[in-house]
This record gives C-alpha cells, sequence and structure tokens, in this order.
C-alpha cells in the first residue's frame, strides 16, 4: 500500500499514535511510515502559545476529520442550548432540566472522592435544604459552590484572580494562606532521565505556564470546545496545586465554555465523567500527547465526550417534553370524560323541558301585538291562561340565553378551513400534539423519510403556502447545506415542488392521501 494512502488512514480514518500503527501494521520496524505520517499531519498542524515543560510548541491537527468533528461538537452545543432555551419556566421545566444536569455532575464527582450520596441527598443540596454537612461529603458541597460562582461570573476574565475564587471555594475558604503548589511531586517516575514523562511541573515553572494558559484561553480563536479541551490538558499536565487540580482544571474548562458563548449551558454540562469514568484511556492520552506535543489525541477524545454528553441531554429533554404531552393529554381526558355524561343528561333535559310549551307561547304572545288593536280587546281570557303557566314562560328565557353563546363559535370553524393541510386527515389549525402524531405517522409511512425531515414537514405542510431553507436550518438547528439537501431529498419523495424566487429557493407541498 503506497505511504501515502497509510498516511491519510491513520490520520483521516483514525489519528493513530504511533505504537497503533505499528500494531495494525504488525511491523516493528516502520520509521519510514511513521515519518509520512507525520509529514501529512504537518499540513494541518496548528502551533499553539503554550509550551511544554521543555519548552517544546505544542499543536493541534485540524485535518479534515478532526476538523468535522470539531464542527460536529460545536453543532450540538448550539443547539442544545437552543432547545434548552425553549423548556418552558411556567411549568417548571427550567428548574427540572437544571437540576438534573448539576445532579449529573455532583454524581460523577461523588464517584471520584468515593462519596455515597443519593440523588434525593444531591438534589437537597442544590435547593439549599442541607445546612450542616458531614464531613465525608463536604467536597460535594464546595464543589457545588464553586461551580455556582463559574455559572455566575463567567463573564469574567478567567485569569489568577478568578481561578483563585475556585480554588478558595474548593478549599472551602474566604481568604487563601498559600495558593500555587511549592514542593515538588515525589512520583518516581519523575526521575527518569530517559523519555521522561513529568507527573507535574517543576516547582519554578508553574507560575510562568499557567499566565501562558491564560494569554492562550484569551488570544486563541480556536472554537470554546477545543480551547477547552486543550485548556483541561494543560492544567492536569502542570498540576499547579496540591489538591484538587483536576476539579480546578474542569471548572476552568466549563468556565471557557460558559465565556465564549454558550453562557450557563457550558457550566450545566455535566463533563465531570472526566474525573471519574475512562481514566486509563485518558492516562495513556495525556502521555502520548506529552511525548508528541500534539494535543489532537486527547482533543478527539474530549470532544466525543461532549458530544455524547449533548445526546443524553437530548434526550433528557425529549422525555420531559413527552411526560408533559401525556400529563397534558391525560388530563384533558380526565376533565372531560367525567362530565361527559352528566353534560348530555342536562342537555337532553333542557332539550325536553321547553318543547311542549314554551316553543309555541313566543308566537302566541307576539302575534296578538303586531295585529290592529281590535283583537287586544279579547285578550284578557289568554293571560289568565299564561298566569297558570308562568314558570315555563320564565324559564324560556333562561334556555333562550346561552344558545347565543356557542354560535359565534360555530361560525368561526369555516374561517380556520381556509388553509388546507397537505395531509386531508389532519386538521388545519394542527397543535404540537398533532404534529407529534403525524411525524410518527410518517416516520412508519416512509423509511425513507428521515426524523428531522419529518419533524420539519410535519409543521409546515401546509397548502398554499411556501417554505425555505432558512426555516429548516433555524428549526433543525443545522448548516445551510445540511438543510438544503434535506429540501431536496423532501421534493424527490414528492413532499415539496420546489421552485425559485428571488433569488432564492421555495418548496411549496403537494397534496397528498
Amino acid at each position: 500500500m503506497p505511504s501515502n494512502e497509510l498516511a491519510m488512514r491513520f490520520t483521516e480514518g483514525k489519528y493513530a499514535t504511533k505504537s497503533e500503527v505499528g500494531k495494525e501494521l504488525k511491523m516493528s520496524m516502520f520509521d519510514n511510515i511513521w515519518s509520512n505520517i507525520l509529514s501529512y499531519r504537518s499540513g494541518y498542524n496548528r502551533y499553539l502559545s503554550i509550551k511544554s515543560i521543555e519548552k517544546n510548541q505544542l499543536v493541534v491537527c485540524f485535518c479534515p476529520s478532526v476538523n468535522a468533528l470539531v464542527n460536529s461538537a460545536d453543532m450540538k452545543l448550539i443547539r442544545l442550548m437552543k432547545e434548552s432555551s425553549r423548556l418552558s419556566v411556567t411549568n417548571g421545566e427550567v428548574n427540572r432540566f437544571e437540576d438534573e444536569c448539576l445532579i449529573r455532575s455532583l454524581r460523577y464527582v461523588a464517584a471520584e472522592h468515593e462519596c455515597d450520596a443519593s440523588d434525593n441527598y444531591l438534589r437537597s443540596l442544590i435547593h439549599g435544604d442541607i445546612r450542616e454537612v458531614s464531613p465525608n461529603v463536604r467536597i460535594l458541597s464546595r464543589y457545588l459552590d464553586a461551580l455556582n460562582y463559574v455559572k455566575k461570573y463567567h463573564v469574567n476574565t478567567i485569569d489568577v484572580d478568578f481561578l483563585a475564587e475556585i480554588y478558595a471555594r474548593l478549599m472551602g475558604t474566604s481568604e487563601l494562606t498559600s495558593f500555587y503548589r511549592t514542593t515538588e511531586d515525589v512520583n518516581r517516575e519523575n526521575r527518569v532521565l530517559i523519555d521522561r514523562i513529568y507527573t507535574a511541573a517543576p516547582v519554578y515553572l508553574i507560575e510562568g505556564m499557567m499566565d501562558s494558559l491564560f494569554t492562550f484561553i484569551s488570544t486563541s480563536t480556536l472554537s470554546a470546545a477545543t480551547k477547552a479541551s486543550i485548556a483541561y490538558y494543560y492544567i492536569n499536565y502542570i498540576r499547579p496545586f496540591s489538591t484538587f487540580s483536576d476539579e480546578v482544571a474542569l471548572l476552568i474548562a466549563k468556565a471557557i465554555l460558559a465565556h465564549d458563548g454558550l453562557s450557563e449551558l457550558g457550566v450545566l454540562l455535566p463533563l465531570e465523567s472526566l474525573l471519574s469514568e475512562g481514566q486509563e484511556e485518558i492516562t495513556r492520552l495525556f502521555v502520548e500527547v506529552q511525548k508528541t506535543c500534539d494535543t489532537t489525541y486527547f482533543v478527539n477524545f474530549a470532544l466525543k465526550q461532549m458530544e455524547a454528553k449533548c445526546d443524553d441531554l437530548f434526550n433528557y429533554i425529549a422525555q420531559m417534553k413527552a411526560a408533559s404531552l401525556r400529563a397534558d393529554f391525560y388530563k384533558e381526558d380526565r376533565t372531560v370524560q367525567p362530565q361527559g355524561p352528566a353534560i348530555q343528561q342536562s342537555l337532553f333535559e333542557a332539550a325536553n323541558e321547553p318543547e311542549p310549551a314554551p316553543a309555541p307561547r313566543p308566537v302566541y304572545q307576539q302575534a296578538p301585538v303586531e295585529p290592529a288593536p281590535a283583537p287586544v280587546q279579547e285578550a284578557p281570557v289568554q293571560p289568565a291562561q299564561v298566569v297558570e303557566q308562568p314558570k315555563p314562560v320564565v324559564e324560556q328565557p333562561k334556555v333562550e340565553e346561552p344558545k347565543p353563546a356557542p354560535q359565534p363559535v360555530i361560525e368561526e370553524q369555516p374561517v380556520s378551513q381556509t388553509e388546507q393541510i397537505a395531509v386531508s386527515y389532519i386538521p388545519p389549525a394542527i397543535d404540537e400534539k398533532q404534529a407529534l402524531r403525524l411525524e410518527q405517522h410518517l416516520l412508519e409511512l416512509d423509511p425513507s423519510l428521515r426524523k428531522h425531515e419529518a419533524h420539519f414537514y410535519a409543521r409546515h405542510c401546509t397548502l398554499g403556502k411556501s417554505y425555505t431553507i432558512a426555516q429548516y436550518k433555524r428549526m433543525i438547528g443545522c448548516v445551510y447545506e445540511t438543510a438544503r439537501t434535506a429540501m431536496d431529498h423532501l421534493v424527490e419523495l414528492g413532499y415539496y415542488r420546489k421552485d425559485s424566487s428571488n433569488k432564492k429557493f421555495i418548496y411549496t407541498p403537494i397534496p397528498r392521501k
């Protein structure tokens, strides 16, 4: 196989390490192949303003596959921000979403520190219902305090003062008596001279390396997700504090996400799984980055973790919405079904009561008034009959008074029917519940229809109206090319007719049976 094909295979297909390439090729001597791989990657390398302990500049490789992963992670984060912004405050969806995110975050922290805390306890801790915290779960209270600080002040500049506030809350003090680590790491690996792997930076380099990190955070034009991933690695690489360096690294990464556009969602995203899950893989990637100065190995891993957390929250939001719809649906059934027989019985009795006498009596009472005054003198015999049955006469207006109220509603129905839906069995005034049913029906009826396409079409299928690619893009939260491809696919399937107007494409629903 040509060396260039191998370079593409171990870069684009899988961003492999040198040892992984050797295992894949089952070769022990492949220096020329590895040199070609590094040469291929060098064309996509972007050098960073932060350096290793040996003063080597760190890089990140934005080859097509990595660039696609970065864009995918960014799009998911933006979409999650849109979905969370649509949650309702009135019915408690916003509070439930925030509680769920914080509980998941604290759950990972509890696993790292081997704390036994139930979800109910964590919820009480979040709401401030627990005043005295036992020593074994004190770290959870302190981490929550630091997390709330980042959430509240994420717009502040991320510098040494911001770092000090976070560290003070993790330490549970209002005033720090010490800051950066003053003792060297005594790990045996630090004494190796050849192919040395540092478990922490030397004490005299900590302040300078952290200052370069703050400069990188404030000046780098990388995406928020990429920048946060690199910062998380770099703080773990330096380990500037004797305790809680891992937690500080994660809180700074969340602060970067929040500061660079995601706002409070960047803080709520439960990335604390990096503290307690997949530690062997993270350690292996940290070592590889330290040996090669290529941060891409860990960036790939971190971005995939972010995507996974976004997918989990998408599912939670969908479940919360579905539960809300079910609650509304069954609530309507409970209010209508028990009252149905009583309403029908009262209507039946009301309809039967006036039928014997009240219906003709208004005619006889009004008819003598309209003709000449001659018959008025003969009327004294009839008033006696009217007095004998005063109740039906009094009840007659009570039966007729509510009748004019529903008539305007009946007259307004033809107005809503001026818009017809392409699918004839869906009413014109389609609501979200009906749209969900139509969406599910379309997916079951047409296997070639994609989920997002069915989601858009179910809410944009009114005959006589035209829709655009921009509408699809805004609703689904995708890029323009994806929206254009989806709309053209709906045209191929016969759902829309494609036309052009004012230098843009418009899509008109086609009647379907």
